[in-house]
């Protein structure tokens, strides 16, 4: 996993209409100052406790008394992120210079699974010859056939990448489409809802959100309803979606909108489960930060945060099969055409 691909799109979800920042005065730069901040920063504006079964004021009692005036930047680092890892929350991440970016969630700070899928494995063994990849720094996506009768597209974010889903669409008379978001490091929903239009033939609601707008613990705005809105011509073949435990945020709510499809099936494991806009944060020692200030329900009602979109057939590939150039995950995805 490429630290710097990561960072850049979790850039583009804070500095996107998926977030705001907040700006709040800096505390005095010394070790309890920081910690006291942090902490603070998360009571006030941390909006997923419940959905986490996280008891803040519990782990303030653990983690306060670990830190002094005399305790070091190691130290310090080491409390924090201790703390932080009990919420096991994608869109909580920490920047210290000469450190390792870290992640609350303890699949991608620790790569769990990561090697189970391989893009270069699909261009290899299973696009068909004149696939076409986006040739930016920061590739947004490939599309193409697999076998000349199925179309394939993979989002490896979520952005104007998305914009590529007519020319997708209108370019290959195929038995149907496979969409992989497996990897899919989030971004801006907004453009998933402005893009997978065609493959909806009604208004639908995909989610509900909820957002901070105070410190109080019940300080939020009120239930939005988020519905994407059909557009024409409408694709009306069989939609096959991908996912793993690396769609999150903006990807698990693309997925979202899948998952409301009569014509869609999702083949894949289970998303990351950090569905909510995050903010950034900077500490007076340099050090930066982000939490997520929103609450997410599905069109069902219920809050999937720290769980992740069900897949409706549970697939995992086999590190083995990747090494040797098998997808057995996408070959699901073609059998079902």
């Amino acid at each position: 996993m490429k630290t710097r691909y990561l960072t850049l799109i979790f850039s583009i979800a804070i500095l996107g209409s998926s977030c705001n920042l907040f700006f709040e005065e800096e505390p005095a730069n010394d070790p309890v100052s920081v910690f006291e901040f942090i902490w603070q920063s998360f009571d006030d504006s941390y909006a997923p406790f419940e959905e986490r079964n996280v008891n803040w004021d519990s782990l303030y009692l653990i983690y306060r008394p670990m830190v002094n005036a005399n305790t070091d930047d190691d130290s310090l680092y080491n409390v924090i992120t201790n703390m932080l890892a009990v919420l096991d929350d994608g869109h909580v991440q920490m920047t210290v210079p000469g450190k390792k970016y870290f992640f609350s969630n303890h699949i991608y700070n620790y790569q769990i699974d990561d090697a189970l899928f391989d893009l270069s494995v699909i261009e290899n063994n299973y696009l068909d010859n004149g696939f076409i990849k986006d040739d930016s720094e920061y590739p947004g996506f490939v599309f193409g056939t697999i076998n000349n009768n199925i179309t394939y597209v993979n989002f490896s974010y979520i952005a104007d990448n998305l914009d590529v889903m007519n020319d997708v669409l209108d370019n290959y008379d195929t038995k149907g489409l496979i969409i992989d978001l497996r990897h899919n490091s989030g971004g801006d929903f907004t453009w998933a809802f402005s893009n997978m239009n065609r493959l909806i033939q009604n208004r639908t609601l995909v989610f509900t959100s909820k957002t901070k707008n105070g410190i109080g613990e019940n300080d939020y705005t009120d239930w939005y309803d988020w519905y994407i809105e059909p557009q024409t011509p409408y694709y009306s073949k069989k939609v096959v979606l991908l996912t793993d435990r690396y769609t999150i945020s903006a990807g698990e709510r693309t997925a979202m909108i899948f998952k409301t499809m009569p014509n869609a099936i999702v083949i894949g494991d289970t998303t990351n489960g950090a569905h909510s806009t995050m903010i950034g944060r900077d500490l007076a020692n340099g050090w930066y930060y982000t939490l997520p200030t929103q609450k997410v329900k599905f069109a069902d009602g219920i809050s999937y945060e720290g769980i992740g979109v069900i897949p409706d057939i549970y697939f995992k590939n086999e590190l083995s099969d990747i090494e040797n150039g098998i997808d057995k995950c996408l070959e699901k995805a073609i059998a079902e055409f």
